[in-house]
């Protein structure tokens, strides 16, 4: 009887390393599968931490009863070192310094939800000392040269030239959109819309020239998810074991499908402009996605991700749903050398402002 018994447990734990080896096996594939036609390949990817966490459980497991599951679970976690060092970076913290050696360019990005909170917000910005401000969900009154207006301001802070992309209104007196502020003159721009039929913000570009050298700094933001409080609801009955409805769940389903499929689109097109750049390129912006996703590494290439370089452990920029949602990003030619980066852990948003310095 103790026999069957141990038996029938090991097959149980059998069956849930394999799931756990597909689901991890799915996520490895990620950056080489089509996710606008074959979108459901991409769900695995949001909870790739949890995947690899319950993974390594497993590999001491079987270590400890000395299995030849341990081998196979172990060259699989192996088999995904592309996907670890895309999530994770293996760094011990580091201080900020606020000080910018020479030929350093400072660029920060945040998805700025509005400025719902602007005093505290221009406080935060004015901080960083940065050189290039990129920002998303940007939301100003219609008369930008108005002295009270957001934009006003910044240019005041010491950013007198910008680039505004126009998405959609807001209210009758306000317009929302992307946005890259600059404390060196704008040489040329550009604005590529993704479409009429996306909640996309459009794909920005400005060249500037600091010192003697010309660079092209990108922002964007890419495809949401368009979540409201009720799917948030939703998303925390279900964290909490609590069943959210079959409507509920469909609803949530539908929208994370109708995302991956805008955005492995879009980031063809933002790969597309950024190998025409004839200028060492930045790109920033809320992509809407994880770092394991076909969309990063689309978009990514040869570029260097700031946060890897400079960064330490998961680097959360979203502060809903999920402690492990890095979906906001500073990636930069390697003709760029990373200084620092950081991810700046204030309220304002729904997303945290990053900051990286970029020597030239």
């Amino acid at each position: 009887m103790l026999e069957k018994t141990r038996s029938f447990f090991r097959t149980i734990l059998i069956v849930a390393n394999l799931c756990v080896i597909v689901a991890y096996l799915l996520v490895c594939v990620l950056p080489y599968a089509n996710t606008g036609k074959h979108w459901y390949f991409a769900f695995p990817g949001l909870v790739f931490p949890l995947v690899l966490f319950t993974l390594i459980c497993f590999i001491i497991l079987w270590a400890v009863l000395r299995s030849r599951w341990f081998w196979i679970s172990l060259i699989v976690m192996c088999a995904g070192t592309q996907q670890i060092l895309s999530v994770l970076s293996f760094r011990l913290p580091q201080e900020f310094s606020y000080e910018k050696p020479p030929a350093t360019l400072r660029v920060m990005e945040w998805n700025v939800e509005a400025w719902e909170h602007t005093q505290e917000m221009m406080e935060v910005v004015k901080a960083q000392n940065a050189d290039i401000l990129c920002f998303e969900e940007y939301a100003d009154i219609r008369k930008l040269e108005d002295p009270h207006s957001t934009t006003s301001v910044i240019m005041k802070m010491g950013y007198p030239y910008y680039l505004f992309a126009k998405t959609k209104d807001l209210y009758s007196d306000e317009i929302r959109g992307v946005v890259i502020f600059s404390k060196y003159p704008i040489l040329d721009s550009s604005v590529v819309s993704y479409g009429a039929h996306t909640q996309a913000e459009h794909l920005i570009s400005i060249d500037i020239r600091p010192a003697d050298k010309t660079f092209r700094i990108f922002t964007t933001h890419l495809q949401s998810v368009r979540f409201g409080p009720s799917d948030y609801g939703s998303l925390s009955r279900m964290k909490r074991a609590r069943d959210p409805g079959y409507r509920d769940s469909r609803t949530i389903v539908s929208k994370l499908k109708t995302g991956y499929e805008q955005r492995y689109l879009q980031a063809q097109i933002v790969k597309q402009k950024i190998a025409e750049s004839p200028y060492p390129a930045i790109i920033t912006g809320d992509f809407n996605d994880v770092p394991n996703s076909n969309t990063y590494f689309t978009i990514k290439g040869n570029m260097q991700d700031a946060f890897l370089k400079k960064g330490y452990w998961i680097g959360r920029t979203f502060r809903f749903i999920s402690p492990t949602l890095r979906i906001d990003y500073i990636l930069a030619d390697k003709k760029f050398k990373v200084d620092q980066f950081k991810v700046i852990h204030v309220p304002y948003s729904d997303h945290f402002p990053i900051v990286a310095d970029l020597q030239y």
